[in-house]
């Protein structure tokens, strides 16, 4: 009978120093392809909303972790994601809300009940759909 025995050690510290370059290569192709499907996928009106899409700095923290990430910088750009609820819009300091009428005639009022919106995800479609398209989902 043969029998073979092997001990096999890392140095994760040159192991790391090899693997960071293809993390951080890996890492900027995927932010650049969510950010630029994230841009097609949000919903227009201004444009301000897509022009405010930002891919994150790549941080590692440690050898084998990587974080980055693509954020939408708009003020709104949560509301528009994930949607909001019903809520009432007041006037400010005893002021009037003024919207045109039916007739066409303007309208003074002091609150108006908003019936929220629905949730329009751009960022996490992306995501899913870039992971999807590159297997990893």
């Amino acid at each position: 009978m043969a029998d073979a025995r092997y001990e096999l050690h890392l140095d994760q510290g040159r192991l790391g120093q090899q693997v960071q370059p293809i993390l951080a290569r890996k890492a900027a192709s995927l932010t650049r392809r969510i950010s630029a499907q994230a841009k097609t996928n949000v919903p227009v009106r201004t444009g301000f909303l897509g022009r405010s899409i930002q891919e994150d700095p790549i941080v590692f923290s440690g050898p084998f972790r990587v974080t980055t990430g693509v954020t939408a910088t708009a003020d709104y750009a949560a509301a528009v994601h994930d949607g909001t609820r019903p809520h009432v819009i007041r006037a400010r300091n005893g002021q009037y809300l003024k919207f045109p009428g039916s007739n066409g005639q303007p309208v003074f009022v002091r609150s108006v009940n908003h019936p929220g919106t629905r949730p329009r995800p751009f960022l996490r479609n992306a995501v899913e759909q870039v992971l999807r398209a590159d297997g990893l989902a």
